[in-house]
């Protein structure tokens, strides 16, 4: 399994092949990217209902433990809704990166906008720091990821910018649009002008029969979730009569594994 995008060729070129991460949400969701071949994973949790929350322990735990190569990341978000959070949202985000690390979150999903749309320059300069003091804590490497808060955000080349100066890894973005691939060339100007200074993965919406427009964008990274829903019967307390559950379609990550290698 490759841990970098490019490989060089025989002349000296370079051949693109950008990393593939999968959501998931459940222990099974991970033994499936493992075993379908995915190369990293973000943990999250109702990701239909909230655009995603951060996942309990004894799920970080368990995944981190799939055999993904590159491990998990955990989102760290404390409630759906927009990106503008109250010191109490900010708090419990920050309380929430240490024991995600000490599950074995290989990195952290972060991020938030101020009241204007733009980055929130000191919960994000906060949530980085805390990341690294935890990291270090533990003797540990870690990824530090700027989530989607960044497709609403104003300006996205001043935020990129922003991103880069505070030093995070990686964006997830589908260029601002409703999903990655209507995303596309916005997504490819921010390859450009990221210039190897931070990674660009593309996210939202990414469907395997479209993902080589993405890669011929230049992304660093492909994000989809490859989730499928199905109605339960909840009963009292358990999501009503006709709840909906969401499982990781193993069919969707065999496909977009080979859409991403091929």
């Amino acid at each position: 399994m490759m841990s970098e995008q490019h490989i060089a060729t025989a002349r000296g070129a370079r051949v693109h092949r950008p990393i593939l991460e999968i959501a998931v949400q459940d222990v099974t969701g991970a033994r499936i990217a493992a075993r379908q071949g995915a190369d990293r994973m973000e943990l999250c949790a109702a990701l239909g209902a909230t655009g995603g929350i951060t996942p309990s322990y004894g799920v970080i735990r368990l995944c981190a433990q799939a055999g993904v190569p590159l491990g998990g990341e955990v989102l760290i978000r404390s409630r759906g809704g927009d990106f503008v959070y109250d010191k109490d949202d900010k708090a419990t985000q920050l309380a929430e990166i240490g024991p995600a690390l000490e599950a074995g979150a290989s990195g952290v999903v972060v991020g938030g906008l101020d009241d204007k749309g733009d980055i929130d320059v000191t919960f994000a300069r906060d949530l980085i720091d805390e990341a690294h003091e935890q990291a270090a804590r533990l003797g540990r490497r870690i990824d530090v990821v700027f989530h989607r808060a960044f497709d609403v955000a104003r300006d996205q080349h001043d935020s990129l910018e922003t991103l880069i100066e505070l030093g995070y890894t990686r964006v997830l973005t589908s260029g601002g649009a409703p999903n990655a691939m209507e995303g596309t060339d916005s997504i490819a100007r921010l390859v450009s002008q990221a210039d190897g200074r931070i990674q660009i993965m593309a996210g939202g919406g990414v469907q395997p029969q479209f993902m080589a427009q993405l890669i011929d964008a230049g992304v660093d990274a492909l994000h989809l979730s490859a989730r499928k829903q199905f109605h339960s019967l909840g009963g009292p307390g358990g999501g009503g009569d006709n709840a909906v559950v969401e499982r990781t379609d193993e069919a969707v990550v065999e496909a977009a594994v080979r859409a991403c290698k091929g």
